[in-house]
């Protein structure tokens, strides 16, 4: 019995594993709906609707970033103000065959700012991926183990290609989550139903807001 209690406590989890054999432009092909997602210091709660995540390659540069990253989210609230990264955001592959990225805003240095962004599942056939900023490190009083809240270090996504809701395509990636010893209390839902085209920001448009979101 103790000894089961320790392995529960224990952050990250013995068996905790990224994705294998990541396909990077497969990932970047179409946008990515955020479903459910962690609270963040970045991404409050108040912010969960129409969130969604488009990338594209780009020439690395001084800096090494390989991936434009564009972030879009509103307030759940009238008036429904949108939150946009526009083209301030940029990624760099840590690892690639693991899906480790490291998101920072384009400008800053990634060996100094950069938070990591781990594609810990992904099915392009099935339209799905679980996300997190870097690994559950901090055991949870709801069981199972969870990240940071701040900036870095701090997150936890569900994506599907589709913006309409697949509960049973969520519920699927929340059991990916749990096995891989995630407390799934952190989890938030989006409200993606209000959303359409005309509502979303281009990434070449500037923000509408202000989003310095590591999704």
């Amino acid at each position: 019995m103790a000894a089961a209690a320790a392995a529960a406590s224990e952050c990250p989890p013995a068996n905790f594993s990224t994705a294998t054999g990541f396909d990077l432009d497969a990932f970047i092909s179409g946008r990515w709906y955020v479903q459910q997602q962690m609270e963040v210091l970045y991404l409050p709660r108040s912010q969960n609707a129409c969130v969604y995540a488009d990338y594209a390659r780009r020439s690395p540069g001084f800096l090494g970033y390989e991936v434009a990253v564009h972030n879009h989210a509103e307030d759940a609230l009238p008036p429904y103000a949108a939150h946009d990264s526009g083209s301030t955001l940029c990624a760099k592959v840590v690892d690639a065959a693991s899906g480790k990225l490291a998101v920072a805003p384009c400008f800053l240095p990634p060996s100094l700012f950069a938070g990591p962004y781990w594609v810990l599942a992904f099915s392009q056939e099935e339209g799905y991926a679980l996300i997190s900023g870097g690994a559950p490190t901090k055991p949870s009083s709801h069981g199972g183990c969870s990240t940071g809240r701040g900036v870095n270090n701090a997150g936890l996504w569900i994506f599907t290609r589709g913006a309409s809701r697949d509960q049973a395509l969520v519920d699927k990636v929340r059991g990916i989550a749990a096995a891989k010893g995630f407390d799934l209390s952190v989890l938030n839902d989006v409200d993606q139903s209000r959303c359409t085209a005309a509502d979303e920001v281009g990434p070449a448009a500037g923000p509408a807001g202000t989003l310095t979101a590591i999704v």
